[in-house]
């Protein structure tokens, strides 16, 4: 009988530790299984910040585009310094442009600097032209026409064209025509040029120059996505 209750009382702890083993394997797997979830949780929580942060950059970097806008017209030809591209009248036909029809048309960004962009244009074999933009103190833009003789002297058009209303916002830049512009076309006869508007306008792949005011429109386009050969010194800048 002592034997008896002796065997009966290992069993019943033999089962106890067979209960309590099994008890263990099953505890153990639901942690493994509450640690699964919990790293599939964390990676997910992971990924899904790691697209707000993505959304929240874009977003900012959105903002400051807005508000700084694109670079500015003289930061962009000044990126294109030392190189030539050609261009051709895209403006409708018009008998005043008779001086430019089927000329070699070329602009050259020569010569850059901070706030100031100089850039000759040549019309066939006169190299007169060139223009100068430059920003002002107030952050508006001036355009300038340096008109130069063969022998490098003034031409009695010249330093005429106009400012900015406000500072450009991108590499577009409307120039209204100065009083000092307006007082030198009087004089010299041409009153209608005392209305110009010229627009200086820059893209990827082009640059656009264009003359307007009331009953005139004049156009020139530039292809930047083809460099040609350096025109000659433009006239009056040999020692520059």
């Amino acid at each position: 009988m002592k034997h008896l209750l002796l065997m009966t009382s290992a069993c019943a702890l033999a089962l106890a530790a067979c209960g309590d083993a099994r008890e263990a394997d099953t505890i153990d797997e639901e942690a493994a299984g509450m640690a699964e979830q919990t790293e599939e949780a964390f990676e997910d929580a992971s990924e899904d910040m790691d697209e707000a942060a993505s959304d929240v950059s874009e977003a900012v970097e959105a903002a400051l585009d807005e508000m700084t806008g694109p670079a500015g017209l003289i930061e962009g030809l000044n990126a294109l310094c030392g190189r030539s591209f050609a261009g051709e009248i895209t403006s409708p036909a018009d008998p005043r442009d008779e001086a430019f029809a089927g000329a070699d048309l070329v602009m050259h960004v020569r010569e850059c600097f901070d706030g100031e962009a100089r850039v000759p244009f040549h019309v066939g074999d006169d190299h007169s032209r060139t223009w100068l933009i430059t920003r002002l103190e107030d952050g508006r833009l001036r355009l300038k026409h340096d008109h130069r003789k063969e022998d490098g002297s003034e031409d009695v058009l010249t330093q005429y064209g106009g400012e900015t209303v406000a500072p450009p916002t991108g590499a577009r830049a409307e120039f209204v025509v100065d009083t000092f512009s307006q007082e030198l076309f009087v004089r010299e006869g041409i009153p209608e040029s005392a209305t110009n508007i010229w627009i200086m306008e820059l893209t990827d792949t082009a640059f656009y120059y264009r003359l307007t005011r009331e009953n005139r429109f004049f156009e020139v386009t530039f292809d930047l996505t083809e460099e040609v050969d350096t025109p000659p010194t433009p006239w009056g800048w040999e020692d520059e």
